[in-house]
């Protein structure tokens, strides 16, 4: 974890922030290949372009909108702190929705085929979100639960970021229940913080660079399919991979539970509306429907 990658010399200082990094080179790095993709799509250049800068700049907005309303905890408070998306606090989901209603309209206003975009857009989102967890790796957010004792894929991360200061508080607030969870995850009942955690944000990273290798090799294989089938494959694979990788964070609560149903977070709450847009897409795709 490193938030601060450099400092220019610029005035005060001018912050190079390891999170922003990242989201700028998904962005990139996904509209390089979309743009290569969509040459070969039959597109031009700069429909590509506005496409991945409208679908960028709506996504940021949507992101941190949906941040906003479901999971913002004011610190210093004020206008500028709501807008401090270079920190971290964008739900993606959210960004997705909002970028594909403005993609949409863009597309309908230009009478482009719009599943034939979005094919051309889906390995970049799985790039690009990928590079962006590597960022959320940088700032700490999106952390997982404590890991058991000689986990392989968990981390240590410093102790003055959130994860770290909720076990602290853990510990200190109910000691028998601390007590209890070190010893069913391998540790001494007296153990004290801090704990490694899961590392969500890699592994979560490590998935979307999967996915986006895999659908550039499933549409190669699979020449003979209809516009929107790589989109819905990326709707099923990323919903799918969310949906678990949500059982190991703890950096949002638990949602809309009944009886003994505890709930589920946000994250997985989304990620079954996008299997669920998959489904009923694929369906109209083999009814012929488009």
């Amino acid at each position: 974890m490193l938030r601060i990658l450099y400092v220019i010399p610029i005035g005060g200082g001018l912050p190079i922030f390891g999170y922003g990094l990242f989201l700028m080179l998904g962005f990139v790095a996904g509209l390089l290949l979309a743009c290569r993709r969509g040459k070969a799509a039959g597109f031009s250049t700069d429909a590509v372009l506005d496409v991945g800068i409208i679908s960028t700049v709506s996504g940021i907005i949507g992101a941190r909108a949906a941040y906003l309303a479901l999971d913002y905890q004011p610190v210093a408070g004020g206008f500028l702190e709501w807008l401090a998306v270079w920190q971290g606090g964008l739900t993606f989901q959210g960004g997705l929705l909002l970028s594909c209603i403005a993609v949409y309209a863009y597309l309908k206003g230009k009478n482009l085929p719009i599943a034939k975009m979005m094919d051309v857009f889906a390995p970049s989102l799985a790039l690009g979100v990928g590079l962006g967890r590597l960022g959320c790796l940088m700032n700490g957010c999106c952390w997982g639960k404590i890991a058991p004792n000689g986990s392989w894929f968990s981390m240590y991360f410093p102790e003055e970021i959130e994860p770290m200061a909720s076990q602290y508080w853990f510990f200190e607030e109910n000691p028998a229940g601390w007590a209890g969870l070190m010893r069913s995850l391998g540790f001494p009942a007296d153990y004290v913080p801090t704990l490694p955690i899961y590392a969500t944000q890699l592994i979560s990273a490590v998935g979307l660079f999967l996915i986006a290798a895999g659908l550039l090799w499933a549409e190669r294989r699979w020449r003979n399919r209809r516009d929107g089938a790589v989109m819905i494959w990326f709707l099923f694979a990323y919903g799918f991979g969310r949906f678990l990788i949500e059982f190991w964070r703890d950096d949002t609560p638990l949602r809309y539970g009944f009886g003994v149903f505890p709930g589920f977070r946000l994250g997985q709450w989304l990620a079954l509306a996008m299997l669920l847009i998959g489904l009923i897409w694929r369906l109209r795709l083999a009814r012929g429907d488009g």
